[in-house]
């Protein structure tokens, strides 16, 4: 009688060590995160002139060499708070677009997301006109930010073509973006306290009458406001830009 036996052959998976490897990676993505957090909230505090990676350190609660680690010099530090700030706004609108049910509710999402109290504050609106002053000197910043106007203007132009003629969609897409990052620019720029509902009217009064909306257009936008309205001041909490 012949005996047979299988050999069994083990699967290969990852060793300890690339393991432990994959679990450094993890935790200094972690760690820049939330040292680009510290960093955005240290331009809050102190401007971008008196952000220093010691005072970027102290906020985060790590050594000067920790903040060094992670990002050579302040340069790196400041692209990537502008990612951060970036990815916040897209994160705003990805909570808004959930509970969007039609093409004015997403158009309206888009402009919640750039004017909800939570965002659009005196402290976070000084902050962006201080990181803005540095794009023309720095490479990558404008690469970040040119990326951010043309998601922008994709997003506007995605809803915009449900209620406007195809031909004119570029250039009132343009328009909103350029009119979104004015009022963020204005209300850096000068020492007053932002006005979230000044600033959504003036976004509506230009939207109707770039799109030459009829009576009912006119309702579905304003219905639509509204619902969304509500929506945001659930969805955005204050752990989305707030400074802590």
């Amino acid at each position: 009688m012949t005996s047979h036996f299988s050999a069994v052959i083990p699967l290969k998976g990852p060793n300890l060590c690339d393991i432990l490897k994959m679990q450094a990676r993890s935790i200094s993505s972690i760690r820049r995160s939330e040292l680009s957090q510290a960093a955005f909230e240290a331009v809050i505090r102190y401007g971008l002139r008196g952000t220093t990676l010691e005072k970027v350190g102290e906020i985060a609660g790590v050594s000067k060499g920790v903040v060094l680690h992670h990002f050579k010099d302040k340069s790196a530090l400041l692209e990537a708070v502008f990612r951060r700030s970036n990815s916040v706004l897209n994160m705003s609108l990805l909570r808004l677009y959930r509970h969007a049910e039609s093409p004015y509710e997403r158009f309206w999402a888009i402009a919640y997301a750039n004017f909800s109290e939570t965002i659009y504050n005196r402290e976070v609106c000084q902050a962006w006109v201080s990181l803005l002053a540095e794009v023309p000197h720095n490479a990558m910043c404008q690469r970040v930010q040119a990326a951010n106007n043309a998601r922008i203007k994709s997003n506007l132009s995605h809803e915009l073509r449900h209620f406007l003629e195809g031909d004119r969609v570029p250039d009132v897409a343009n328009l909103l973006g350029t009119l979104i990052d004015g009022i963020w620019v204005r209300a850096g720029l000068f020492a007053i306290t932002p006005d979230c509902e000044k600033a959504l009217n003036e976004f509506e009064f230009t939207t109707l009458y770039l799109v030459g909306a009829s009576l009912d257009e006119e309702k579905h936008h304003k219905d639509a406001r509204e619902k969304i309205k509500t929506i945001a001041k659930i969805a955005l909490g204050p752990e989305l830009f707030r400074p802590q």
